[in-house]
């Protein structure tokens, strides 16, 4: 993960005693990771994993769908995070699991059990030490597992920012206590901004950012005729203080890079280079 130069204020990691529940390969801590040994970071870059510890009385939550393999002595169980209507939402608006896949160590079962996940799409993890506090806005897709004291509830944006940001009407908020793991598609770039400071951010390239922050849909340039030229359009303006995580790759800009190659109904590829699949 790249590291800016701008590492201030903004994010201030809570220490977590080293707990004695958590033997073998979990307790070996990725540098920079989890001090704790809970979560370990089991591979770095592209294709990351994460090994989550578990033990009696502390469990955690995670995105359906991104268990890989866990030890015989847990149990997955399948909850409705915020209700009913909270769960639809979060679900239908904000790009969330209808239900989030809770893992407990099963009783008299051993000291603790594992868990690894990993994303859906190639990127990286990070792991977000939540004070009680402050809490971050995640961006559709970009929620992966936290701490079950953690709560993903849905955040709605205004008409601008829901309509132009990229990042829909709806997007998540975690808030509370604990640890909070994020991914992208991608690497993952941090920015720490000043107060008044602002940048710009491309619309589908933030994955999370710290609650409260003020931002706006704003021109990639000074002028809206070359802003839609240059290809960038409007983009997301952020004003310090507080942290914003970036992906570096964006799955609708992927999306339209591919449409030139894929096949066309009726008439071929269009001389676009496309080649026509037939399953007949």
């Amino acid at each position: 993960m790249e590291q800016q130069p701008l590492m201030t204020h903004a994010y201030h990691p809570v220490q977590y005693p080293q707990p004695e529940s958590y033997p073998g390969a979990a307790a070996s801590a990725h540098p920079n990771f989890d001090p704790s040994g809970k979560y370990k970071l089991k591979h770095d870059g592209a294709f990351a994993a994460v090994e989550c510890a578990v033990s009696q009385g502390d469990g955690l939550k995670s995105q359906g769908g991104v268990m890989v393999t866990m030890s015989h002595n847990v149990e997955i169980d399948t909850k409705l995070e915020g209700g009913v209507g909270g769960s639809l939402l979060a679900c239908c608006c904000a790009g969330r699991s209808l239900f989030l896949s809770h893992y407990k160590l099963l009783p008299g079962q051993g000291p603790r059990g594992d868990i690894l996940l990993a994303p859906p799409v190639p990127g990286e993890v990070v792991l977000l030490h939540m004070d009680g506090m402050q809490g971050w806005v995640v961006q559709p897709g970009g929620y992966l597992a936290c701490d079950e004291a953690v709560n993903i509830g849905t955040k709605m944006l205004d008409i601008a920012q829901g309509c132009c940001g990229g990042e829909g009407f709806f997007v998540l908020e975690a808030t509370g206590r604990g640890r909070l793991l994020i991914s992208s598609y991608g690497a993952i770039a941090r920015y720490d901004l000043q107060p008044g400071e602002k940048r710009k951010i491309d619309n589908g390239y933030c994955v999370a950012w710290t609650s409260g922050m003020q931002w706006t849909i704003a021109k990639a340039t000074k002028s809206l005729v070359k802003s839609v030229i240059s290809g960038e359009g409007l983009v997301n303006s952020f004003t310090g203080p507080g942290t914003i995580f970036v992906q570096t790759r964006s799955l609708a800009k992927l999306a339209n890079a591919l449409v030139p190659y894929l096949p066309r109904s009726g008439g071929g590829s269009g001389g676009s280079g496309g080649v026509e699949i037939s399953l007949d």
